[in-house]
């Protein structure tokens, strides 16, 4: 295993700030080709495309907040270059890779991402908490990946590479709860690590980029099976959002929470850059972690200036980027072994056949699902439509993970369902 590199964000030489805008053809870079793309370049492009669009929201909601000019000065400043920042990442996904395809990629993200932080975070309870989000997202990858073999005949196996298991997880019919339920306990701004924060503000931005490209595309499905999968999974995406956000802490002031967001970007575009293998685009993680690198600093100087507190004691005088996209199989599958049966009650977890029966969700279930579910009715007409013929490339797994999935039912029904309720 690689050791992790370390760096002072705050002594490293960075591009300076007005040497950062660049012309429309830097800008509007060639995209990758899909069948020769690694699965891990893929993933890199999705992440920070997220993290560069969360740097934009938040940058224009402190915009907002705030009647100091100079700040706001240099939010506009840095925002220009976060924007043609986004445009050029989003601008190296190709055209021809399908809006499913493009799917298959965001959760392949959100699996290999979330099981790497979750190995690697120091406190117990974000663990726990990464640990549950990730069997819902295993799950997605599952219920799309049979989506994309019914519509476009396409294996999802050659998308992920092989890097990354597609089986059931915990099953998207149980990840739909009553919103309150969703809300954590918070970290506590002056005890937790920064690497912890970098943790939480990296998977909300997957999670919130996510949520949103399914609202925006999904509906460019004419089939009304996609379009209904895409509803039932986006709102699981929201919930997501929801359970990762509460994690925040409240209290961390404006300038704080800027100068977290500018270290999330050195420290992932870090380990882009360190670990890319296609050598265009790791010029283009190198240019922009030495923007990033600026950005830190200078508002780091605002964070001294206007709060009295300085950022390397704030947030420490070394960053250990220690993340890779790599596979995490047997983590993931010993997660699932353990943690499937988990459900969220109250701020913290418990298996479903102790679940009361006043839990709220039960009530939510039972609302969105009266007219059938979904992500259960995709592998159902699947099965139907394949019935155990082997085809296609890839439709040995698929068959294999649909047994899988309606095995889990059965037991869950023979169970009594919902916990024997």
């Amino acid at each position: 295993m690689p050791l992790p590199s370390t760096l002072n964000p705050w002594l490293e030489k960075g591009i300076p700030l007005d040497k950062q805008i660049r012309d429309w053809k830097q800008i509007a870079l060639p995209p990758y080709d899909k069948r020769e793309v690694d699965a891990y370049t893929r993933a890199r492009v999705i992440l920070m495309n997220g993290i560069e669009n969360e740097l934009w929201a938040y940058s224009h909601s402190f915009h907002r907040m705030t009647d100091n000019r100079e700040l706001q000065a240099l939010l506009a400043r840095t925002r220009r270059v976060e924007d043609q920042q986004q445009t050029t990442i989003n601008g190296l996904n190709p055209a021809d890779q399908t809006v499913l395809e493009t799917t298959i990629g965001f959760e392949q993200v959100a699996v290999d991402l979330t099981a790497y932080l979750a190995r690697h975070e120091p406190d117990p309870y974000l663990r726990e908490a990464l640990h549950f989000g990730l069997l819902e997202d295993f799950d997605h990858l599952y219920r799309y990946s049979e989506l994309l073999d019914y519509l476009e005949g396409t294996d999802p196996n050659a998308i992920v590479q092989g890097k990354t298991d597609i089986i059931p997880g915990r099953p998207t019919l149980d990840h739909h709860n009553s919103p309150e339920i969703r809300l954590l306990k918070h970290y506590e701004k002056n005890r937790a690590l920064p690497l912890s924060k970098i943790h939480v503000w990296t998977l909300l931005s997957a999670e919130q980029q996510t949520h949103n490209y399914y609202g925006e595309h999904g509906w460019e499905y004419a089939d009304p099976r996609a379009r209904a999968l895409y509803a039932e999974i986006g709102e699981v995406e929201e919930e997501h959002v929801t359970f990762y956000g509460s994690l925040v802490d409240p209290s961390e002031t404006l300038l704080e929470r800027q100068v977290l967001h500018e270290l999330m970007e050195v420290y992932n575009y870090f380990h882009c850059y360190e670990q890319e293998t296609d050598p265009r685009l790791k010029g283009v993680w190198e240019e922009f972690l030495h923007m990033e690198l600026t950005h830190a600093q200078l508002w780091g100087e605002m964070l001294r200036k206007y709060e009295g507190r300085d950022p390397e004691v704030v947030f420490g005088d070394r960053l250990t980027v220690e993340f890779r996209f790599q596979e995490n199989k047997e983590y993931v599958r010993h997660v699932l072994d353990e943690q499937a049966d988990l459900r969220e009650l109250g701020s913290t977890w418990t298996v479903k056949d102790q679940l009361p029966d006043s839990w709220p969700s039960y009530a939510y279930q039972d609302r969105v699902n009266r007219e059938g579910n979904p992500s259960e009715e995709i592998v159902d007409v699947q099965d139907q439509t394949h019935d155990g013929r082997l085809e296609h490339p890839g439709d040995e797994l698929l068959l294999r993970a649909r047994r899988m999935a309606v095995q889990f039912r059965e037991t869950a029904t023979e169970r009594g369902g919902r916990g024997g309720r």
